[in-house]
């Protein structure tokens, strides 16, 4: 094996070649670096888009939650205004005003999964 060996020379000649040699093999596209600057950039595009979809939800939110405290302000107002336990001349006004905060509970509960629905369909 010593004597078949190749001559390789003291002077770091032979590294200088290897290097050289090394240097013009192609580079897989994993370790090039133009990759990373795209990926920081899909990166840095995705952060924006993710803060613009939450300002937008965030908005969405509070108009519908709007939305269900003025209907719901409403509702209620007109069924205590209106179903006052006075008014008991006939047994369905009678069972009525018995069951109305249920019957306004399933009202106001019902326009709140209307009012949600365009939100829920966007985020499922």
């Amino acid at each position: 094996m010593q004597d078949h060996k190749i001559p390789v020379p003291k002077d770091g000649r032979f590294m200088d070649e290897l290097v050289r040699q090394i240097d013009l093999l192609p580079v897989p596209s994993s370790l090039s670096g133009r990759d990373e600057e795209k990926l920081n950039e899909s990166l840095r595009i995705a952060g924006l888009i993710r803060t613009a979809f939450r300002k937008r939800y965030r908005r969405q939110a509070l108009a519908v939650l709007i939305a269900d405290i003025v209907i719901c302000s409403v509702i209620c107002l007109v069924g205590y205004l209106v179903l006052t336990p006075q008014v008991t001349a006939t047994p369905v006004l009678q069972f009525i005003s018995t069951w109305r905060y249920l019957f306004i509970g399933i009202i106001n509960v019902g326009m709140l999964f209307f009012l949600c629905r365009d939100a829920w369909r966007a985020t499922v």
